[in-house]
């Protein structure tokens, strides 16, 4: 899990940097409704990005991306026993913490509220304790007003209000915040996914304004400008992160600069850009995925005897390495074990060979020539890129 993690930081605070950088281009370009649908590129990034790293045969595959020594070393330090992992673990119990209590004061305050006889598909409740209308309820939506709501609205504005919750259904918003809020609370402790997250909601408001004013005349407009600024807050009395809210004063603010300047839905945009993320994901994932796939028809080791440190080299200090090539039969067995070069020359070839005919690899069915090791034969084992087995003497030799 935290390997998973840790592959999908960097593609996920990538995506999130560029659209945070490029929001108010293209709120302005392309308007609300297409914004708020490029969010859709995260997750699908995403699940681009863990394909490969679920199904692959590497474990380290996520390290051979192009933060491959970063995130080696970020998965040897964030182990289940490290204290980065129970910090990780803490905020995430803690955030799940969270929303479950706000979870529960939100039934507490349908448990209280009172049913309404509306002309609506979904059920409607008047609460004294509800917080501006908003829906609320991921199987069985319900829609909540404020106990005033018919002496504080006109019935213009309320039919309005009305239909900008029923949006909000009708789009899956609901579910889409669900997700967010899956994605924030495993990456919680990146700032780009607070950000990220909050512009996000901001974005899906002023997505579902546009929809339902699409085609509203400009009395309705002002109609419902009237009630953005009735049904603001100056701080949310209580976070509640699977419901759709109308937010503070200040995006408020926002909301209503922008209801004069809605745009249309720009399918081309998004598919431009969901086209464009998928196949650059698919494109940083070939080297991993060719790398991953020619580690997995090597034959894997089952054992490796040590060769026997020469006595007389041990005693006189003598280091050196033999690079040797062998072939591994289908069976898994070694053969044909010659000597590619040896430093000092004929001091540990003996003790080589004798050792590399008794490993022995897995069984797959399948030749392989010409495997090439390199047999160090140190005091103080040397530190390569390559693949080097390191021969010590023990701490006693036999005379």
């Amino acid at each position: 899990m935290i390997s998973l993690l840790l592959a999908l930081l960097l593609p996920l605070s990538s995506v999130l940097l560029m659209l945070l950088l490029l929001r108010p281009y293209l709120l302005a370009r392309f308007g609300a409704r297409t914004l708020y649908a490029l969010w859709c590129i995260v997750p699908l990034l995403l699940l681009c990005f863990m394909l490969p790293l679920q199904f692959g045969n590497n474990s380290n595959l996520a390290a051979m991306q192009v933060y491959q020594v970063g995130l080696q070393q970020a998965e040897q330090q964030f182990t289940r026993g490290s204290i980065l992992f129970w910090c990780w673990l803490g905020g995430v119990l803690l955030f799940a913490a969270t929303i479950m209590r706000s979870q529960s004061q939100l039934n507490q305050h349908k448990a209280a509220a009172k049913y309404l006889t509306l002309d609506v598909n979904l059920p409607c409740l008047l609460s004294n304790q509800a917080q501006g209308p908003y829906i609320s309820g991921l199987f069985t939506p319900k829609i909540l007003l404020p106990n005033d709501f018919f002496q504080r609205f006109s019935p213009t504005q309320q039919q309005l209000i009305i239909q900008h919750e029923l949006t909000h259904w009708h789009r899956g918003d609901l579910q889409c915040n669900l997700l967010a809020l899956g994605l924030l609370m495993l990456f919680w402790f990146n700032p780009l996914c607070w950000l990220a997250y909050r512009a996000y909601r901001h974005d899906q408001e002023l997505a579902c304004d546009a929809l339902v004013l699409a085609s509203a005349s400009i009395a309705d407009k002002i109609a419902y400008g009237k009630a953005l600024l009735s049904n603001s807050e100056p701080t949310p009395v209580s976070w509640q992160g699977l419901t759709t809210h109308y937010g503070d004063i200040k995006h408020m603010k926002q909301r209503l600069l922008h209801l004069q300047l809605q745009q249309g839905f720009s399918k081309t945009t998004l598919i431009t850009a969901v086209a464009t993320v998928l196949i650059a994901g698919l494109w940083l994932q070939q080297p991993a995925q060719a790398d991953s796939a020619h580690k997995a028809n090597d034959p894997t080791p089952v054992t490796r005897v040590e060769p026997k440190y020469p006595i007389k080299a041990a005693q006189q200090r003598i280091e050196g390495y033999v690079q040797a090539k062998f072939d591994v039969s289908a069976q898994g067995n070694v053969s044909n074990v010659r000597i590619v070069r040896s430093v000092p020359s004929d001091i540990f070839d003996k003790v080589s060979i004798t050792a590399l005919e008794q490993w022995q690899y897995a069984a797959t069915g399948q030749e392989y020539k010409d495997m090439l090791v390199q047999l160090d034969f140190a005091m103080d084992l040397p530190n390569t890129a390559i693949e080097r087995v390191g021969v010590t003497p023990p701490k006693k030799n036999n005379q």
